[in-house]
């Protein structure tokens, strides 16, 4: 259960306004004490980072209708999952997490700076999402040099997947106390700047835009080019 703590990541201010909802070209023209917030964030934020994530690799022993069994016992039970990783020949769970030191940051300035605190957020957000990229970045390159694909990323969070259901699901197979992320009642990942994913590793398995297998595709606030 490898657990990963070195990573080459450089955000822009850019990456900060989109982890916010906020288009950069807007800000620019419209709003620079949003831009100038999200300069800020990008001088201070590095500090309260402290990124890392948890992988686990099972090979997959039963892929009948919505249920996949992996070696060791793991299940998944969700039509999506079960599409999404037909063909599968294993599986990898990751969860990746920055800690919690950002989000302590941003309720001690909330209520002097809530630009900055919201601009901090934004900051997390982008973090968190290209901490999960890399990763798939290295999963995908580890199937490539194996001679075999790796499936688009796929989190929990749609109507066939909720939550509720699919972080349980995650959690029981990969343990990520390890990294100091933990699990509510309601399927919500603490420290809340954490991601958690699955990927099929496999002969032709498919590529698809992460956004296309999201359940919020057409209103997500975050999603740009």
């Amino acid at each position: 259960m490898p657990i990963l703590f070195d990573w080459d990541i450089k955000l822009s201010v850019d990456d900060i306004l989109y982890g916010q909802g906020i288009d950069p070209q807007i800000a620019r023209a419209r709003k620079p004490q949003l831009l100038r917030a999200a300069e800020s964030a990008l001088d201070l934020g590095a500090s309260f980072i402290h990124p890392c994530a948890i992988t686990e690799l099972a090979i997959v022993r039963e892929h009948r209708h919505e249920r996949i069994v992996l070696e060791g016992g793991a299940v998944f039970t969700s039509r999506q999952v079960a599409d999404h990783l037909g063909g599968a020949q294993s599986v990898i769970a990751a969860v990746c997490t920055i800690g919690p030191e950002l989000e302590e940051e941003f309720a001690r300035k909330f209520d002097s700076d809530p630009r900055y605190a919201m601009a901090l957020d934004g900051y997390g957000n982008a973090w968190v999402e290209m901490l999960a990229q890399q990763v798939c970045r290295q999963i995908a390159e580890q199937a490539e040099a194996d001679g075999i694909t790796a499936s688009t990323p796929l989190s929990p969070g749609s109507p066939d997947w909720p939550v509720e259901i699919g972080q349980p699901q995650i959690f029981r197979w990969l343990d990520p106390s390890r990294v100091g992320v933990s699990l509510t009642s309601g399927g919500m990942m603490l420290p809340k700047k954490s991601v958690s994913l699955i990927v099929g590793i496999g002969p032709n398995m498919a590529q698809t835009g992460a956004c296309e297998v999201c359940s919020l595709m057409e209103t997500c606030r975050y999603r740009h080019a």
